[in-house]
């Protein structure tokens, strides 16, 4: 295991995160970027999007993320809740991205580079693109929490 967190995210951890995931992951460096950034990727859609938040201090957005090192490959987690009225909305996301090959997914972000964003997305799936161009298909699992909110899980592998 390189990282397992659930709690608030706030600029110091992500940056002692940043610094440990680097450390550990010297040694291949091509592949180390890529974890790197697909670690950077689903967090800052955690920071942005997710509705937990610490209500102690400064109401830090509250997520999990994993990070797992395994044989062939590393396997990196990160989840967060969001308004149950948005799964449908990231599940076809998260299925259009995983439908497309790599010249797709890259004709694909150039659109969504030039389109209007959706709501209170930032990216309009840019980085989902992103992530899906440094790894292989996304997985995506929900957890329904009620009335108001679900518990989305992105789980991404990145070939060693």
């Amino acid at each position: 295991m390189i990282l397992s967190y659930k709690g608030p995210l706030t600029d110091v951890l992500l940056s002692e995160f940043s610094r440990d995931i680097r450390s550990k992951l010297q040694d291949n460096r091509r592949v180390g970027k890529k974890v790197f950034s697909v670690f950077m990727e689903l967090t800052q859609n955690v920071l942005y999007y997710s509705k937990e938040v610490n209500h102690f201090g400064d109401q830090d957005k509250v997520g999990t993320i994993v990070i797992l090192q395994l044989e062939d490959h590393y396997k990196v987690i990160t989840g967060n809740l969001v308004n149950k009225n948005a799964v449908p909305l990231l599940l076809e996301k998260c299925k259009t991205v995983n439908s497309l090959d790599r010249e797709a997914l890259r004709e694909y972000k150039r659109k969504l580079r030039d389109a209007p964003s959706e709501g209170e997305s930032r990216g309009a799936g840019i980085g989902l693109v992103q992530v899906a161009l440094t790894s292989d298909n996304l997985e995506v699992k929900i957890k329904d929490l009620g009335d108001k909110y679900s518990f989305f899980a992105l789980f991404v592998n990145i070939k060693k």
